[in-house]
């Protein structure tokens, strides 16, 4: 095992070796912004990162592994035992981008808001780097470019089609950017580090009509906003408030004319949860309530809860050893734990559930939050994040 002063000089080779290919992180990372893609449709961006992982000395290349926009790289795949698997996310978000970049967004309506694209070139940039010391990996190094992180469980339909004992995996890492924290820090959490995530789509139908004559219409445009009311109204008193529970509807459609009251409104949302039995409780009113208000106001309302993801529990022992070779890359005040879970959902968690895994949030001090229109990300943040992750690879004890 090396000690703090051998791992302070391999952390520093390390990012000496990824600035080096700084330049083509930075193409990659622009390459990836300029063409986002939605969940499941990665098809140009899993053409471009595998296309780049074979251009890697002793890479293994595997596409469309239980998904046909999957890339997995494998390096050191002679050596025997457990591999370590590092994470980054392909799919970009339904939103128009602002930011004004000459890179911005080819794509109408989609945009890499929640920086997978430079999650993506790191993750290239660590594989290069490693290439060049695979003679001191002492473990397989798997590198996953996964598909529909945003919402869609990717994550989930790897492991269903086993992943993990495909490629033999024993432990996993990801490690995703974030504004909310100061520029190159580290942050992550003993236990239970994000909440419960679930989508929500309610449909309500009513009948149509001219907007001068409400009456002789059932408007599901009322219904709706009534049903929103409703279940935050429910939310402060129904639940203790000493629960953490959010549920926020993102999406309303109805409607294609000023004039006229639709027949048909349609809700999308999410909840976000610690307590399991929280979440029971306020699904269960959900599917009661929203049928129920729309009854009183003669129409008719359905609802399509779908559990998806759980919560990310990190490793105790995984994460001590990453806390223990933290320190000589990040420098004592580099690494911090986070006081309390995040309410966001990350499908990394369907990892943490099947092996020993940590997440990681690595503070990038931008303005504007995530999935706004105006995000963007420091570049010079590519060197440090492909040499930690690096780092990781040659330093985590393998077998």
């Amino acid at each position: 095992m090396r000690d703090q002063t051998e791992l302070s000089a391999l952390g520093a080779s390390l990012l000496e070796g990824a600035e080096r290919i700084y330049s083509d992180m930075q193409d990659w990372r622009r390459d990836f912004h300029q063409f986002p893609e939605l969940a499941f449709e990665e098809n140009i961006t899993a053409s471009k990162v595998a296309g780049v992982l074979k251009s890697i000395p002793g890479m293994e290349v595997i596409t469309g592994y239980a998904m046909p926009t999957a890339v997995v790289g494998v390096l050191g795949s002679d050596i025997p035992g457990s591999a370590l698997m590092l994470r980054a996310t392909m799919d970009g978000v339904a939103a128009e981008e602002q930011t004004g970049l000459p890179f911005s967004s080819c794509m109408p309506g989609v945009m890499h808001a929640c920086g997978h694209d430079a999650e993506m070139a790191a993750l290239l940039g660590a594989a290069a780097v490693l290439a060049e010391h695979r003679d001191e990996l002492t473990q397989r190094v798997v590198f996953l470019f996964q598909p529909a992180g945003e919402g869609r469980s990717g994550a989930k339909t790897l492991t269903e089609n086993h992943i993990i004992e495909k490629f033999d995996i024993g432990r996993c890492a990801a490690v995703a950017w974030t504004p909310e924290l100061p520029y190159s820090e580290l942050y992550t959490k003993k236990g239970v580090m994000t909440a419960l995530s679930d989508r929500i789509h309610i449909d309500i139908r009513g009948t149509a009509g001219h907007a001068a004559e409400p009456h002789m219409t059932v408007d599901p445009v009322t219904i709706a906003a009534n049903i929103i009311i409703t279940i935050q109204a429910m939310l402060s008193r129904e639940v203790d408030p000493r629960e953490a529970v959010v549920v926020s509807f993102g999406q309303v459609e109805s409607g294609t004319a000023y004039n006229v009251i639709p027949e048909q409104a349609n809700l999308w949302g999410t909840l976000r949860a610690f307590n399991p039995k929280t979440r029971d409780f306020v699904q269960s009113r959900i599917e009661t309530v929203a049928p129920a208000i729309a009854k009183a106001l003669r129409g008719l309302a359905s609802v399509e809860y779908t559990r998806n993801y759980a919560q990310i529990e990190n490793n105790l022992d995984m994460l001590e050893d990453i806390l223990r070779i933290g320190v000589p890359f990040f420098g004592e005040d580099g690494i911090n734990m986070l006081e309390r879970p995040l309410l966001s959902g990350e499908d990394f968690s369907f990892f943490t559930h099947n092996v020993p895994s940590v997440f990681m949030l690595l503070g990038t001090g931008l303005e504007y939050p995530l999935h706004h229109p105006r995000y963007d990300v420091p570049e010079s943040m590519l060197p440090f994040s492909a040499a930690w992750e690096a780092y990781m690879a040659l330093t985590l004890s393998g077998n």
